[in-house]
């Protein structure tokens, strides 16, 4: 009797790492190559109407080894491999009715598969061949995070990605097995807050991990961005520069509170070895107003849950995502469902009173209890009214205090 195996989960992490020194003058001109190539082929992929590597290798590969003979054969491989992504986004576009031009890369950049080049673990340098009898090698800043990659021999090495400044290496492994919960981490995404419940052995507490500061960052450099276009009107080139430079500021702050927030969240469920249960926020479009539009498009919910899911996925905690239609309006006692829920605590005609966002974290755990998500938990909602709070990450636990420049005071920033 024949078994079909199930392949094993690759996971992958991208690890950027900081050049040492500039890229010397054969590894410029091969990122100026590349990046022609690429060009090449999307225009190419357009005519024929092919995107696929296989598809560019068959109709093109042997006119491209002409027009390119300073390049490696593999790189070329690779820059049919990113033209076929290109054109992929591109169709997907057009079918979707979107106004898009021709497209075409306009950084510097090139790929190389995991057999297109070496990487010294131990020193961190990378030997990279340009064409034949022609390698460089690039040394990296590693620092005791890149070490935490580079030591552990259980990842193995995918792709490389080349830029004018830095190297993205991507380290790939099997996905671990996740472990069996014995408890529930059920969490309700809010603008400054995941607030939720933990729950063990039938008893358990309210918690909250607190990200306000990301509303107070947003903010601030939205008007910092409104007065540079408003001081910079007659310049538009200064002003999309300055403007562009605010937009990195706010993104990596943000990013780095949200990278904090989903560790605090995961190392609480890893140590209790509890299932997180989320919502699934695919679809959401609220139309309440121009301000408050904008102020909702701007919430980081996706990228915080974008978060926590791969860094589960990478440590084997259990993540179930569920269907939060009503979770905020029912009641988990009598079941029914309230036209609207006013203020910060929901109420019942039963008699039921809780704070909103607790109260739905108990119907997003039931929600998933009921369909087999969270194992054979049980609970009593009545058990989270008076408990004290759980503060599972806080503003101040994270951020460090900076001078800002345009308070007096001290803020995180």
């Amino acid at each position: 009797m024949v078994v079909n195996q199930i392949p094993p989960r690759i996971l992958v992490k991208s690890v950027a790492f900081p050049l040492l020194a500039p890229l010397p003058s054969e590894a410029v001109f091969l990122l100026q190559d590349f990046r022609l190539a690429v060009n090449n082929a999307i225009r190419f992929g357009i005519q024929a109407r092919v995107s696929s590597r296989n598809a560019f290798n068959r109709l093109a590969y042997r006119d491209f080894r002409i027009a390119h003979p300073g390049m490696y054969a593999k790189h070329l491989v690779c820059a049919f491999e990113v033209a076929g992504a290109v054109l992929k986004n591109y169709r997907r576009r057009l079918a979707a009715g979107k106004a898009v031009s021709t497209p075409y890369v306009r950084r510097l950049m090139m790929k190389a598969e995991n057999q297109a080049y070496k990487l010294d673990r131990g020193n961190g340098v990378i030997d990279l061949p340009i064409r034949a009898g022609c390698h460089v090698n690039l040394g990296l800043v590693v620092s005791r995070y890149h070490r935490r990659y580079l030591d552990d021999q259980s990842l193995s090495l995918g792709s490389l990605t080349l830029l004018p400044d830095r190297v993205l290496i991507c380290f790939r492994r099997e996905a671990p097995k996740p472990y069996v919960a014995e408890s529930a981490l059920s969490l309700d995404t809010n603008e400054r807050s995941l607030d939720g419940i933990f729950v063990k052995d039938g008893a358990g507490a309210p918690i909250k991990a607190d990200f306000s500061d990301v509303a107070i960052i947003q903010q601030r450099h939205y008007e910092r961005r409104k007065r540079l276009h408003k001081k910079k009107a007659h310049d538009r080139r200064t002003s999309r520069r300055l403007t562009s430079r605010e937009g990195r500021r706010e993104h990596h702050r943000i990013e780095y509170r949200l990278h904090q927030v989903a560790d605090a969240v995961l190392d609480f469920a890893e140590a209790n070895h509890s299932a997180i249960i989320i919502e699934d926020l695919t679809g959401i479009r609220p139309r309440k107003g121009k301000g408050f539009n904008r102020r909702i498009s701007s919430w980081p919910r996706r990228k915080l849950h974008q978060i926590m899911e791969y860094k589960s996925q990478w440590r084997g905690i259990p993540l179930v995502k569920v269907d939060p239609r009503n979770s905020s309006r029912t009641c988990p006692i009598c079941g029914s469902i309230q036209k609207s829920r006013m203020g910060q605590v929901f109420e019942c005609e039963c008699g039921w009173s809780l704070d909103g966002h607790i109260n739905a974290s108990i119907n997003l755990l039931q929600t998933a209890s009921a369909k087999g998500l969270a194992g054979g938990l049980r609970f009593s909602p009545g058990a989270f009214q008076h408990d004290v709070v759980m503060t599972l990450y806080d503003p101040a636990m994270g951020a460090r205090s900076e001078l800002n420049g345009t308070s007096h005071g001290r803020v995180a920033v």
